[in-house]
């Protein structure tokens, strides 16, 4: 699990917008306050609390700080890979991975890189980065070097799965939505008028938690929970 430090800088951005986030949301609850007949303060302001501003900032906290700890365990994954590289280079064991081990780490790195290249679309950096390493373990094989292939042949496999494993994450949420433009503005309320809090790229998933006038208001993988126009993401 990542430190509470951690924790606190993957939640940091949903504390900055909450107030403004609280402000848009307690405002479409308004009209149901409304309606509400007079009672008690206590039992009026239970009635109308803005509790799905509080549900859907916890969710987009959840869903970041998820996000983070893949990326956390895969640092740690490549740290302790090349610490062990670096003691086998020290203690003369070069020859520890044969081509054999180089060539098989390389068959099942492409295989989950391409899966990974089709089932997570919204992660192209990465899989350029993992599609890198596939390249240059094979520069390290052609030139004899077996455990240098197979260091960055695991590391392209380490990538791949992280993705995959996000994708999977994805597949099951059954109202995810995708973003089909090239650039989606995740804003703070539901119109143009209000401040841009992200850009979402092509084929970004999002989570839909509600839609009022043409916008619907997500929560993103890794960022802040906000509102996009419904004309930017593909239709259910």
């Amino acid at each position: 699990m990542p430190q509470p430090g951690l924790r606190a800088r993957a939640l940091a951005p949903q504390r900055r917008c909450r107030s403004r986030l609280a402000a848009t949301l307690a405002s479409l609850l308004l009209p149901a306050c409304q309606s509400v007949p007079a009672a008690p303060d206590a039992e009026r302001a239970a009635r109308c609390e803005p509790a799905l501003d509080q549900a859907i900032i916890h969710s987009a906290g959840q869903e970041q700080v998820a996000h983070l700890e893949r990326q956390l365990a895969l640092l740690r994954a490549d740290l302790l890979q090349a610490e062990e590289f670096m003691v086998a280079i020290e203690s003369g064991l070069r020859g520890l991975h044969t081509r054999a081990d180089a060539v098989s780490s390389l068959a099942e790195a492409r295989i989950a890189v391409e899966r990974a290249s089709s089932a997570a679309r919204w992660r192209r950096d990465e899989v350029e980065e993992a599609q890198a390493k596939l390249a240059e373990a094979e520069r390290q094989l052609e030139a004899g070097h077996a455990g240098s292939a197979v260091f960055f042949a695991s590391r392209a496999r380490r990538i791949a799965d992280t993705l995959n494993e996000e994708a999977a994450h994805v597949a099951r949420n059954s109202s995810t939505r995708f973003v089909n433009t090239r650039h989606a503005n995740l804003r703070e309320g539901p119109s143009t008028h209000h401040e841009v809090v992200d850009v979402l790229g092509e084929d970004t998933p999002v989570f839909p938690e509600r839609e009022q006038a043409g916008w619907i208001l997500v929560r993103t993988l890794s960022g802040p929970a906000g509102w996009v126009h419904v004309s930017l993401l593909n239709p259910r």
